[in-house]
């Protein structure tokens, strides 16, 4: 009784024919889209591109995260140094007319700030070394372009990586005591995060 049903089929639902450059795999068009987002994230990145033609899939992700992390952390720090610069001139605007000059606003008068110099550079040539930024847990945050010179790792291989794999083992103990700093704060100031 219930094979006797035949079942029609659906005329409905016809393709029309596929033009000749049109793909007919769907997850191809989607790598695709994928690799071409991410060439155009890699190129965005601050690096050569002799470097950047050698990064993975991965590795780009991990250096964009690792760049826009670096760049909100330090444009938050700046916009906090402004802010308290303002209110220091607030007050020094304030306290001038009952005041004699102090001997900031004379260093102020002197000393000339050039925007194209950079003290980073300047520092890293003077002290023949390197800069790492390794957060709490141990993640490295920041590395200047000369740790290449000093341990043998490209920056873009070592920044959002463990510091823990660049250590020695018999090291590491030691480095997360010298990393756990929030352990020795009182209860209060245990949770603060290293901006405030």
């Amino acid at each position: 009784m219930y094979a006797t049903k035949r079942r029609r089929r659906n005329t409905k639902n016809y393709k029309s024919p596929l033009k000749e450059n049109q793909k007919t795999n769907p997850s191809k068009r989607h790598r695709e889209r994928l690799n071409g987002e991410l060439e155009n994230l890699a190129s965005l990145l601050p690096f050569e591109q002799s470097i950047l033609t050698k990064l993975d899939k991965l590795s780009i992700l991990r250096l964009a995260v690792s760049y826009l992390r670096v760049k909100s952390y330090f444009q938050a720090t700046f916009k906090n140094r402004q802010h308290l610069q303002s209110q220091q001139q607030q007050y020094e605007a304030t306290t001038s007319s009952t005041s004699p000059s102090t001997s900031l606003g004379l260093c102020q008068e002197i000393y000339y700030h050039d925007p194209t110099f950079s003290e980073g550079e300047s520092i890293l040539e003077a002290l023949q070394g390197f800069v790492v930024i390794v957060s709490c847990d141990g993640e490295l945050f920041f590395a200047s372009r000369t740790v290449e010179q000093y341990l043998g790792f490209h920056q873009s291989d070592i920044l959002h990586q463990s510091a823990y794999e660049l250590i020695h083992s018999e090291d590491r103990d030691e480095f997360k005591r010298h990393l756990q700093w929030n352990e020795k704060l009182t209860n209060e100031h245990q949770n603060l995060s290293l901006e405030q």
